[in-house]
């Protein structure tokens, strides 16, 4: 049997045709499954094939499947020289050593392992990530939050069957316990974050006074359908807007969009889907690893939920993002602000370990973004966040300024959404992350026991004063 051509596979799998049915002559956008998210997914893909970034609009300029098909070829000669390998994998370049060294060297507690995973994993050298084996390249476009939840709690993506009974499950645990509710109304005013903890323990309150009436279901299931409960509450609350009441007939994305009061079309439902699937896991970083410590030393599941929020906002970790936009979102001069947000992260006393190769999560929430046209002032963030980019990074090598939490902030901010949600709309879909980690955790691993170096003063000797 003759070899597809790797572009007519990856086509085949985002246009969801037959590879038979795509010949040269094909029209792109003549394909009824066509729309702007439909571009990024395919570029998604062909990066990932060819193992390099490509120029950002591409896609822009190809028409037909010939011409994607010519260049394809003719950048897979430019990247494997005189001999290709058969292997498209193997032409994704080895960073060069001082670049991973500086990389280590950035952040040299993060480096250290504490213990082994099948979750995700991340590969900063290359600029890749995988959910339990799946690269994300593979879920983008093709799968939805609810199914990439499935996976990472149970390790499988469901099939049709396994998914319409989760989604049933998550629809029925939306409803908030009446004690809650009367809670967030009372903090109505309060941080959004600081109330989103103070919730998740108020859950455990009312499921120990058997006030919980969704006590029945999973309680992984609950939390990760009561998170956009909580903050879209809570929301309606300050605003002064009657209590939204969840829909069961809706999918995930859409409740969390109807629960805010915002539009909920389809390219705005699978923006939000995008952003949750790309923001659902990324390792044992700071935030998992301290729900891991949580569930390792016995404490419940709530416990471990409300440590890692806790940890999550911090200013080094999922809650530096709502500042960057509210400088980007106001009419600050693009290179000024980029040269401020610059500044700021080469003074800041610790750093993230950067990507050598770009976080993939990054580029299809750019594109995603950029082909999105939201409310005023959306093209003006994108073109601060572009400018931080291009002069923080100008060539290749470590990549620290901008996190994917940056461009989900950007997305989230166009569809509507006041900054201070931003965190807990990362929450909404890290929690899904967070919970297979403290299974993880309670099942294999038990305790961790991180020691300190010691570095003070010794032998020191007390000579009491004389009276």
């Amino acid at each position: 049997m003759a070899q597809v051509h790797p572009v007519i596979s990856t086509l085949s799998r985002v246009f969801d045709m037959p590879s038979e049915f795509i010949g040269d002559e094909l029209q792109l956008r003549a394909v009824d499954s066509w729309d702007d998210l439909t571009a990024v997914e395919l570029q998604v893909h062909l990066e990932h094939e060819l193992g390099t970034t490509l120029d950002d609009r591409l896609i822009e300029r190809i028409e037909s499947v010939g011409q994607l098909r010519a260049f394809f070829d003719e950048r897979l000669a430019e990247l494997s020289g005189p001999q290709a390998p058969d292997d498209v994998s193997a032409l994704v370049p080895a960073p060069p050593a001082p670049v991973v060294a500086a990389a280590r060297a950035a952040d040299d507690v993060s480096e250290v392992v504490v213990g082994e995973t099948g979750i995700s994993e991340v590969d900063h050298a290359r600029g890749r990530l995988s959910y339990r084996g799946y690269p994300i390249e593979e879920l983008i476009g093709r799968t939805t939050y609810e199914e990439v939840v499935h996976l990472l709690l149970r390790g499988w993506l469901p099939d049709a069957e396994e998914l319409a009974a989760f989604r049933s499950r998550l629809a029925a645990a939306r409803d908030l316990p009446p004690m809650v509710t009367a809670n967030l109304r009372a903090n109505a005013a309060s941080s959004p974050s600081s109330v989103l903890r103070t919730a998740v323990s108020a859950l455990a309150v009312a499921a120990e006074a058997g006030a919980d009436p969704a006590a029945h279901l999973d309680l992984r299931e609950r939390l990760i359908a009561r998170v956009p409960a909580i903050f879209a509450t809570q929301q309606a609350a300050r605003a002064g807007r009657p209590l939204p009441e969840p829909r069961p007939d809706l999918t995930h994305a859409e409740n969390i969009l109807h629960m805010l009061d915002l539009p909920r079309d389809p390219q705005r439902v699978r923006l939000v889907d995008l952003c949750l699937i790309l923001q659902a896991e990324h390792g044992c970083n700071a935030s998992a690893f301290a729900a891991r410590v949580a569930a390792g030393t016995g404490a419940d599941t709530f416990a471990t939920v409300t440590v890692a929020l806790a940890t999550f906002t911090g200013p080094l970790h999922g809650g530096a993002a709502h500042q960057v936009i509210d400088l980007a979102s106001g009419d600050t001069n693009p290179q000024t602000a980029a040269a401020y947000l610059r500044g700021r992260a080469d003074a800041a006393p610790h750093r993230p370990v950067p990507y050598a190769e770009e976080d993939p999560r990054v580029r299809p929430l750019r594109e995603a973004a950029r082909r999105f046209r939201g409310g005023p002032g959306s093209d003006h963030v994108l073109q601060v966040l572009d400018a931080v980019r291009a002069a923080a990074h100008p060539s290749k090598g470590p990549r620290p300024y901008l996190t994917v939490d940056c461009y989900a902030a950007a997305i989230y901010h166009m569809l509507g959404m006041p900054s201070d949600l931003f965190v807990p709309m990362f929450a909404a879909a890290r929690v899904a992350g967070w919970l297979a980690h403290v299974e993880e955790q309670r099942a294999q691993q038990g305790r961790i026991h991180p020691r300190l170096r010691y570095v003070g003063p010794r032998n020191l000797r007390h000579v009491p004063e004389q009276h």
